[in-house]
């Protein structure tokens, strides 16, 4: 084999790896999806409006919502069973975000948000600490959330 076909093959696999590299990755557009889904998510849960909120989430039951170590079934089903009668009985529903971070797995995300929430609940202030994640993924071209976790403790009443 001559140096120059050598050379050509080299040049050849290497642009077929680099379109298969860009191929896996997500695109420019969506670079900021991931905390934006999140956030809008949180916002949903601020307004109230949680039908809103399904453009966010896999459709048809393909995604799933953990909270508290129970499993709360998909999306719609927490939304309806869970959700609903939660903000039915209490009000002003505030969240703090005070930390977060996006990690990036191919076309899959994953997201962490920390913080505290409130709420009043038969005129009675509830504030709680809190930590969600999110697994965001792919879906026909758009980030969809597949998967969150909530974790929420009532906040500690100093002495």
């Amino acid at each position: 084999m001559t140096r120059s076909f050598r050379v050509l093959g080299f040049v050849v696999l290497t642009a077929a790896s680099l379109a298969l590299i860009a191929q896996s990755r997500p695109s420019e557009s969506s670079q900021a999806d991931g905390l934006s889904i999140a956030r809008a998510y949180m916002k949903g849960m601020e307004t109230g409006r949680l039908d809103e909120l399904d453009t966010l989430f896999l459709p048809d039951g393909q995604s799933n919502i953990l909270e508290n170590a129970s499993n709360e079934g998909s999306w719609e089903h927490y939304r309806d069973h869970h959700l609903k009668p939660e903000m039915e009985a209490a009000s002003n529903f505030k969240v703090n975000i005070t930390d977060e971070t996006e990690t990036r797995f191919d076309s899959t995300i994953l997201v962490r948000q920390v913080g505290t929430f409130s709420m009043e609940v038969k005129e009675e202030l509830r504030k709680y600490r809190m930590a969600v994640t999110y697994l965001i993924v792919d879906h026909e071209g758009k980030p969809k959330i597949a998967h969150i976790h909530w974790s929420s403790r009532p906040e500690r009443k100093k002495p």
